[in-house]
């Protein structure tokens, strides 16, 4: 069975990787300013119709306090995880609605459990994005805006399997590929503005040795996300959000039989701003809790933290 640090590894690899471009969905635009302001909320680099391209800077804190069991029940944790992330990431435009980008995160960990106390860290796994609008929100007054995501995980990380450390603080990544398609529907009214994004992943299976035993192949199942996303775009272009995240990911199959308890849930709320600093850079940031009430986890550690951006854009 794969430890439960590594299932935390393995779903926060991928869910970094698809928040960062679903978050492409949150709104462009309430008439002329919640583009930048609005779209930017949770996403960096999400650029507006007008940016040509964007370089960001995150910083992500995270503790996790508790975790879910198999069966859905929270307990908190008598140990101590902590997790710092930088993430360099940069998107440009091109052929007028479409835009890529990339995120580049360093990621160190902190664990503690009874008398052992582990630090580690490296590069994490790297995230492609991708996303075109068919429809902008302000394209119309009836009809929202329309946006096809992609996005891809390339397993640069060192996966929990190969970690050194004993409570494997070293492990930065999944240690698989993954690719997600998905789409958001966005609404701008004078100064709100609200978007609803879903998307499907689809992990690739990875064989896994730890400690020098058998190989263990380890194939995942679908896994399915919803984000939503409101708030409101202030006068000077400054604007407030709050989201809601939700994942489902069904039983995963070990050499070849089906695991009942290895599905994975979790929900996580949160709010998130952004404060434009003339006009080619922009300060965000976000503070988040993954719901700690049974049945809105499974499989997954539950904690809180905080995010810090600083954006530099070209128009």
């Amino acid at each position: 069975m794969t430890p439960r640090w590594a299932r935390f590894k393995s779903s926060k690899a991928a869910g970094a990787a698809i928040l960062f471009v679903a978050a492409t969905a949150i709104p462009v635009r309430a008439l002329a300013q919640a583009c930048c302001a609005g779209g930017a909320v949770v996403s960096p680099t999400r650029l507006a119709p007008y940016e040509d391209a964007a370089v960001g800077l995150q910083l992500r804190a995270r503790t996790n306090q508790g975790s879910f069991d198999a069966a859905g029940h929270y307990a908190a944790s008598t140990g101590l995880e902590q997790v710092l992330e930088q993430d360099l990431s940069a998107a440009v435009r091109f052929a007028g609605k479409a835009q890529v980008g990339v995120a580049i995160p360093i990621v160190q960990t902190h664990r503690r459990a009874r008398n052992l106390d582990d630090w580690g860290g490296g590069l994490g796994d790297t995230a492609l994005t991708g996303r075109y609008d068919v429809r902008l929100a302000t394209d119309s007054q009836t009809w929202p805006g329309i946006g096809i995501l992609a996005a891809a995980t390339l397993p640069t990380g060192t996966p929990p399997d190969q970690a050194h450390h004993l409570l494997a603080a070293d492990a930065t990544g999944a240690g698989t590929y993954d690719a997600t398609v998905g789409a958001d529907a966005e609404k701008v009214v004078g100064h709100v503005y609200a978007s609803l994004s879903g998307w499907l992943t689809y992990r690739f299976s990875r064989a896994v040795a730890a400690g020098g035993g058998p190989v263990v192949t380890e194939s995942f199942a679908l896994r399915w996300t919803l984000l939503a996303v409101g708030g409101y775009v202030f006068d000077n272009e400054a604007a407030l959000g709050f989201f809601i995240n939700a994942l489902d990911e069904g039983a995963a199959t070990i050499n070849g039989a089906r695991d009942a308890t290895t599905t994975l849930r979790l929900t996580t709320v949160g709010a998130a701003g952004v404060l434009p600093l003339r006009d080619r850079w922009r300060l965000q940031g976000s503070l988040f809790l993954d719901v700690p009430l049974s049945s809105f986890g499974r499989n997954e550690p539950a904690g809180y933290g905080l995010t810090a951006s600083l954006v530099r854009v070209w128009l």
